[in-house]
Formats: C-alpha cells, structure tokens, sequence
C-alpha cells in the first residue's frame, strides 16, 4: 500500500471508531457534507456520482456495512475512500497522529 492509501485507510479505520461510538451523527455530518458539495455544482474528474454514490450508501445501509466498506482492503474500498464524504469527523489531533504514524512506518 502507497503511503497515502495507508495514510487513507488509517484515518477511515479512525473514522469507523467514530461510525461505531455515534453512527447516527457521523452519517449526518457525511451526507450534510455531500449536499453542500452536490449543490456547488462544481464537479472535477467524475465526483458527482461518487458523491451520488456515497449518497445512495449512506441512505441505504447500516452502520455495519459502512464500516465494513470503508475498511475494506480491495480496489474498490480505495476508490470509494477516494471520494469520501467524511470531512469533518476527525479532529486536527487525530489526523495529525494518523499521519505521525504513517511517517513513522515510512522512516523505518
């Protein structure tokens, strides 16, 4: 895994910590996050429907499932962290921590 995919899939596994601990909020706080971006209408490289994507998911799935796919080590787990709805949830302390991490995986 490239540093920033690992960079990635930490935070996401931090992220499905919180998903865990108050899944109700985190969903909220995502599919606020994609409406505001949907309704910008500035879109690059495909985003609406992966923001359309995440929309449809997060509607439509349990907790359980959502954590299942953002933790997955596939393709398709990647790509759908790519395009995460997810801003917001970890604090500054907790990213910089995760990306600590990373850099310390990458010194050795």
């Amino acid at each position: 895994m490239n540093p920033v995919d690992r960079f990635s899939y930490l935070l996401h596994l931090a992220i499905a910590e919180k998903l865990r601990q108050d899944g109700r909020r985190v969903i909220a706080v995502a599919i606020k996050n994609l409406d505001r971006w949907l309704s910008s209408g500035r879109f690059e490289n495909g985003a609406e429907l992966a923001y359309l994507e995440w929309r449809n998911i997060l509607e439509n799935s349990t907790t359980d499932e959502i954590i299942r796919l953002i933790k997955q080590q596939t393709d398709e787990g990647q790509r759908l962290r790519s395009s995460t709805p997810f801003t917001g949830i970890l604090t500054k302390i907790e990213r910089e921590r995760i990306w600590s991490e990373c850099a310390e995986v990458r010194l050795v």
